[in-house]
């Protein structure tokens, strides 16, 4: 190293203000390579920060006197695509580059115990495709292009996945593969199936339940290019790749993929767009059913679209079984004096499922054992004293929050009349996994939601158990809908699916035909011996939605989504970008509200409207009142700078979400 002054430019690891520059210059005695990991001063503290720059040293006029770097960390951290990618999302969600950054870095911590996720398995036996899978893998392995795999359940879209990298790998053996994944719930079968046809020493998983130890110890695998076969949450867009040579994006229809609840809010679906970008490989995002936004991306020639028919497998082990899907009228079952939230229809159903020893799995997109509760004397709805939000009753006897950590006392009393007795309304998991036990006390009964799997390891017992035939009825929420593949699997009920339409959000319509399809396609799955049955409770069963669903024509579903969304300049033919101010000051937080929209107004022209200020769905979370603003741009690309100036510009307490999952 050259024994001479040089000035390093250092980006922080820390929250900097978008109106500020985002790096820091310092002093050392030797050139620092870019993506090195420093310790430097910063302000009154020390962070780590990394070098995006270096230059010799010169004669500053004012005598302006730079501070040292304190020490080298680790020379050539990160690499500078992983630079570029977190310049692009620091650039396109406007968020700080040290909190993007952050990201990046994993904590060094070594390896207790090299306990593999992926063991040794029997190799696959030689799976011959059909001719749209090959046609699929041969335009995935000949073009560095974008595509969407489009293709109903049991279509063989994991086949084509594992045969494209094959087929990648086999020309340059050097090459790293990324298969992204929107659940956890989905890592123990893709281990399965991966792991069939790859080495299991060349094959990470990265999600944030990863031991940290392990974490850092797969991350410098990816690094030093050893591990080839990358399985990940959205953070494994982070991971240090070397060279890419496929992104797969496996049902890339999920919302998890977008991260909203913390900065960086950032979606790794446009992350992974922009690594194949710089990694000059190819993407393909696989779903039965895509975002409109994706669909639409077809139509506009920006991806390629690739469409596969389900699966017809050799007549020796195949029979040809069509899912049945049904509406259940809930008005009439009223009318019959049936009060319970599980039908006569979908309670034979079960009963006959359980008799021929086949599998159930019941949906409902709510945990808990109710939606609220109200006082049975002044009908007042009991509410999180911090959120005030209704408070959901738990089997465990108390009523708790879910967006904050309070639950209630075991006897809690209403804030008005001061009664101790309530009423609980509305439905949850635990409610209908306490109404299926009592209604078939012999079955064996497993509920899966955010509460239920938040044990290290719960995704992959549930997923084993369940596959090993050990769970007869699984009741959950929408993270069993979709990816597992397993043919005893006979019934799909659906238990509230107006509760997922009555949500005032211009995806809701969306969300729900998503939910309802990729859970409907657990059954008739290849090698099934008895055809699917899906039943939808729903009433409000005349609902044209619903009967788009029963009439099974996808095109007509995304033809009125797109003739909607483009009336209103929504996305895919707008953008939208979403404030919330938030403050334990109701007054300060509609001030600053108000004084916000007011300079948004002044700089907006035809091209972009901005809504006025009002209370954010969740308007109070952990005491903090919450204002929104609604930014809608009618042009697509970038934000318009007269608009982005201010934003840029906004004071500690505002979230800045560009491209929501979610207006409310």
């Amino acid at each position: 190293m050259e024994k001479e002054k040089n000035i390093i430019d250092v980006v922080p690891i820390a929250r900097i203000s978008l109106s500020r520059n985002q790096s820091f210059s310092y002093l050392s005695d030797h050139r620092l390579a870019v993506g090195t990991l420093v310790s430097v001063p910063l302000f009154r503290r020390k962070v780590s920060g990394i070098v995006t720059g270096h230059r010799p040293d010169f004669e500053r006029l004012g005598n302006i006197e730079l501070k040292k770097i304190d020490a080298v960390v680790a020379e050539d951290f990160l690499t500078e695509k992983q630079l570029a990618l977190a310049g692009f999302i620091s650039e396109h969600y406007l968020a700080p580059l040290g909190v993007v950054l952050k990201s990046f870095v994993p904590k060094m911590i070594k390896e207790r115990k090299n306990k593999k996720e992926i063991e040794e398995k029997k190799p696959a036996g030689n799976i011959k495709l059909t001719k749209e899978q090959k046609q699929a893998v041969d335009a995935i392995t000949k073009n560095n292009a974008k595509f969407l795999l489009l293709g109903p359940a049991s279509s063989g879209k994991t086949e084509v996945y594992i045969h494209a990298i094959k087929k990648i790998k086999k020309r340059n053996k050097e090459l790293q593969f990324l298969i992204l994944l929107p659940e956890l719930t989905l890592t123990p079968q893709a281990i399965e199936r991966y792991g069939e046809h790859f080495d299991p020493d060349e094959t990470v998983v990265m999600h944030s339940q990863i031991p940290k130890g392990r974490f850092y110890s797969d991350w410098q695998k990816i690094k030093s290019g050893q591990a080839k076969i990358i399985i990940g949450s959205r953070m494994s867009v982070f991971a240090p790749f070397q060279k890419l040579g496929l992104i797969v994006i496996d049902e890339e229809q999920d919302m998890s993929f977008k991260q909203w609840d913390m900065n960086p809010r950032y979606d790794a679906r446009a992350a992974g767009e922009k690594l194949a970008d710089l990694h000059g490989c190819a993407l393909v995002s696989g779903s039965a059913t895509p975002r409109v936004e994706t669909y639409y991306k077809t139509l506009a020639e920006k991806y390629k679209l690739l469409e596969l028919p389900i699966l017809k497998l050799p007549a020796a082990d195949y029979q040809m079984l069509n899912t049945h899907i049904e509406l259940v009228d809930m008005k009439k079952e009223r009318w019959v004096k049936n009060y319970s939230p599980i039908s006569k229809k979908l309670q034979a159903e079960i009963a006959y499922a359980l008799k021929n020893k086949l599998q159930t799995i019941l949906f409902i997109n709510r945990q808990g054992m109710s939606s609220f509760s109200i006082c049975t004397g002044c009908k007042t709805v009991l509410k999180c004293p911090k959120c005030e939000r209704a408070l959901i009753y738990d089997k465990a006897g108390l009523y708790k929050c879910v967006h904050c950590t309070y639950q209630s006392p075991v006897t809690p009393e209403c804030s008005k009349c001061k009664g101790l007795s309530f009423t609980n309304i509305g439905l949850g998991t635990q409610k209908i996994e306490r109404e299926i036990i009592g209604l078939f006390p012999g079955a064996r009964v497993a509920r899966a939601d955010n509460q239920s799997m938040q044990v290290p390891g719960a995704q992959a017992k549930l997923y084993d158990n369940f596959k090993n035939g050990q769970i007869d009825i699984l009741v959950g929420t929408q993270m069993i809908s979709k990816g597992w593949d397993l043919p005893n699997m006979a019934l799909v009920g659906i238990i509230d699916a107006d509760g997922m339409l009555g949500i005032p959000d211009f995806t809701s319509e969306e969300k729900a035909y998503q939910s309802i399809i990729q859970v409907a396609g657990r059954v008739s799955r290849p090698g099934a011996k008895f055809p699917g049955q899906v039943l939808i409770q729903t009433f409000n069963p005349e609902q044209r939605f619903f009967k788009m669903l029963v009439a099974g024509k996808p095109s007509d579903f995304y033809d009125k989504e797109l003739r909607d969304r483009k009336s209103l300049s929504l996305p895919p033919f707008g953008k939208l970008i979403k404030l919330t101010y938030q403050d334990h000051n109701l007054k300060k937080a509609a001030a600053e509200a108000d004084k916000t929209y007011a300079l948004l107004e002044e700089k907006a022209d035809q091209d972009v409207k901005i809504s006025e200020p009002q209370d954010a769905f969740l308007s109070n979370i952990r005491g903090r009142f919450r204002k929104q603003i609604l930014i809608k741009i009618k042009k697509t690309g970038e934000i318009p700078q007269k608009i982005k100036s201010i934003l840029v510009a906004l004071p500690t307490g505002w979230i800045i979400d560009v491209d929501p999952i979610s207006i409310i």
